[in-house]
């Protein structure tokens, strides 16, 4: 029974370890192409896979349950890639700058080392998220609106 009870409390103890998420984690970012010290493009492309897993494999916190892969663009030209491990997934993009229209959207899964996708057709749609129409409504706006008796003409 004693060695029933001190295997049950080593697994207790290693099992945080064991059950939390792994990511690949790197960034790039064309904004840094004049600093002799970034040597990341790797992030954006196929090596990413042909690097030890060592080197661009992460453990993630217990508290950090999705790997996000966050593409950037400045004016509709691709600038950066993010891989990491994160707290929440925001389906929607973000727009940040003043005059730069500068948009990072997020893909987001939640198995081990799923976030290694560099193609650029993946890039392209993640970030056709960025788009939406204010004159066309999504069709669970058309539901809800209706629902509700709201009438618009469109």
């Amino acid at each position: 029974m004693e060695g029933f009870l001190q295997s049950f409390l080593l697994l207790l103890l290693f099992l945080p370890f064991s059950l939390n998420l792994s990511c690949y984690s790197c960034t790039f970012s064309f904004n840094d192409v004049y600093d002799i010290d970034n040597h990341n493009a790797w992030c954006t492309n196929r090596t990413l896979l042909k690097i030890s897993k060592d080197e661009v494999i992460k453990p993630c916190s217990a508290w950090e349950p999705w790997c996000i892969t966050a593409i950037t663009t400045t004016l509709n030209s691709f600038t950066s890639v993010t891989r990491s491990c994160s707290v929440r997934c925001s389906t929607l993009c973000e727009s940040i700058g003043y005059g730069q229209d500068q948009v990072t959207c997020a893909d987001c899964c939640r198995t081990n080392n799923c976030n290694s996708n560099f193609s650029v057709s993946y890039y392209m749609n993640v970030m056709k998220r960025q788009h939406t129409s204010w004159t066309t409504p999504l069709q669970s706006e058309r539901d809800f609106n209706k629902q509700h008796n709201f009438r618009f003409p469109y």
